[in-house]
């Protein structure tokens, strides 16, 4: 078995923790208060605290890290279990990563650079709209992705069936577009907590209902 490139994984992890490094050092210089949810004439409908943010960047880390965890240790499995498919090269499947990880980083910055420039005013919404947009991007090539050891909805039925593979990406394709557009628009709406309960449904329903279709698909086929 190929031993992992550590320095590239050391690489990951840094734009892992980038973000919460420098919320850790400008923390104090944020305002305490935090005014969301303005209407048309500037007047805020709701004020939170920025511990709220807190929770919401401590959210976005998490969901990154469990990104690089699915990433990096189950295609190991897969390897050591099945070298019938392999469309995807390591240095491709790095890239994918990497460009995952990367924009999870720069967009977590730019919300806490635009709190600490003074802008509370849709600062939060921006780590909304940069989940919504990142997840309708995933769901464009999900719909498009062949079969493989690497990425996409392996399931026991994607993998023994490539028709059920091509017709469950095809459906978690534009189930993933059509929630990354619902969690762009809504962040603009919904306040911190509310937004970070919409994204946990979101996250649910994008792992669950793939795999329930897949089932299905596979067992309908069957007879």
């Amino acid at each position: 078995m190929k031993h992992p490139d550590y320095l590239k994984e050391i690489l990951l992890l840094v734009l892992l923790l980038i973000p919460m490094v420098y919320l850790g050092i400008i923390w104090n210089r944020l305002p305490f208060q935090l005014a969301t949810n303005y209407t048309v004439d500037g007047t805020p409908e709701y004020v939170g605290y920025k511990g709220e943010f807190l929770l919401l960047m401590i959210f976005l880390f998490f969901t990154n890290l469990l990104l690089y965890f699915l990433f990096r240790y189950i295609p190991r499995t897969e390897e050591e279990t099945n070298h019938s498919q392999a469309p995807l090269h390591a240095g491709e499947y790095y890239r994918i990563r990497f460009a995952i990880h990367i924009y999870l980083a720069v967009f977590s910055c730019f919300v806490v650079l635009l709190l600490q420039l003074g802008y509370q005013r849709g600062a939060e919404k921006w780590a909304f709209a940069g989940i919504g947009v990142l997840i309708a991007v995933l769901g464009y090539y999900l719909g498009r992705l062949r079969p493989n050891n690497f990425v996409g909805v392996r399931t026991p039925w994607t993998l023994l069936s490539e028709a059920v593979w091509t017709r469950t990406h095809q459906m978690a394709g534009r189930l993933w577009i059509w929630v990354g557009a619902v969690v762009f628009v809504a962040g603009f709406f919904l306040p911190i907590m509310t937004g970070v309960f919409l994204v946990f449904v979101a996250v649910v329903l994008l792992s669950a209902l793939p795999y329930i279709y897949s089932f299905r698909l596979y067992n309908t086929d069957k007879g």
